[in-house]
């Protein structure tokens, strides 16, 4: 590679990193409101009783519905 090559690369590729990570950010933003919808509804029916208030609840609703949206999302799935 020239250096005129490396320089171009060098210039080129922060813009583009920055780009895709934009846009995955756009694409995973709509797929996951159904899911940050049910985190949403779970804990306003905690809020009002209609759900225990419990530990071991939570963890269970929060657990079920995080392997059903890295099932459904793949990489774009929420990461903690």
């Amino acid at each position: 590679m020239t250096a005129l090559q490396q320089q171009f690369a060098e210039a080129i590729h922060p813009a583009f990193t920055q780009a895709f990570s934009q846009a995955a950010e756009l694409t995973r933003r709509p797929m996951a409101v159904p899911f940050e919808a049910a985190r949403q509804q779970y804990s306003l029916a905690v809020r009002v009783g209609l759900q225990p208030n419990s530990m071991l609840a939570y963890r269970d609703h929060f657990k079920t519905l995080d392997q059903l949206e890295k099932a459904t999302l793949g990489p774009f799935a929420r990461q903690i």
